[in-house]
């Protein structure tokens, strides 16, 4: 049996594939994070494959310098300021 790979409540793994970095970003929808990376949101650091085998992922490190740059250049969790 296949076990799935879960993150605990509360936590954010280290690399975000779309979804979770459109969440993360707080955006309402993927296509609302997408229309914005390169511009507001960094482009993904794996950005591989087309159509269905497209594969794009995020540091959450990269999202956390945008969303507070403060705390991300102070070495800090960016949710304490």
């Amino acid at each position: 049996m296949t076990k799935h790979a879960v993150i605990p409540t509360g936590c954010w793994p280290a690399v975000l594939r779309d979804e979770l970095a459109a969440a993360y970003a707080g955006e309402k929808t993927v296509d609302a994070f997408m229309s914005r990376v390169g511009t507001i949101w960094p482009l993904p650091f794996i950005d591989m494959g087309t159509g269905k085998g497209k594969f794009r992922a995020w540091r959450k490190t990269d999202l956390d310098k945008v969303i507070n740059p403060e705390a991300a250049a102070a070495g800090g969790d960016p949710e304490a300021l």
